[in-house]
């Protein structure tokens, strides 16, 4: 199936919130760990991961994980660092068997404009 026009649902879709849920996980793992991953790791991540942690938050959450995918671990120790150095960067962030925990608020601030954007 071929995608002759692509899909303009504005600000407020989820591959927005997707969007925006990469640049904190960007933010979170640093430039030079960012630039080494491929955007078919970031696909796989997105579909594995993004995807997985928007479905589990519910109303009592104060945490969501990510699972990290091999590839992400691969390029964070190629680059020297680890998953629980680069989860310190950023406050509300923590790493917790091979995952990554983020204070649920973080990832709301992730939905925010979007849902903004479907209020008016």
């Amino acid at each position: 199936v071929k995608e002759v026009h692509r899909a303009s649902g504005g600000a407020w879709g989820g591959s927005y919130v997707d969007q925006n849920i990469k640049k904190l996980v960007q933010r979170i793992l640093g430039n030079k760990v960012s630039r080494k991953l491929t955007d078919n790791d970031w696909l796989r991540f997105t579909r594995q991961s993004i995807e997985k942690a928007k479905q589990s938050i519910v109303d009592d959450t104060d945490h969501v994980f990510f699972d990290v995918p091999n590839e992400m671990h691969t390029a964070i120790s190629e680059c020297g660092s680890s998953l629980e150095k680069a989860a310190k960067s950023v406050s509300g962030v923590k790493a917790r068997r091979g995952r990554l925990s983020l204070d649920v608020k973080l990832v709301e601030d992730c939905f925010k404009e979007s849902l903004d954007n479907i209020s008016q």
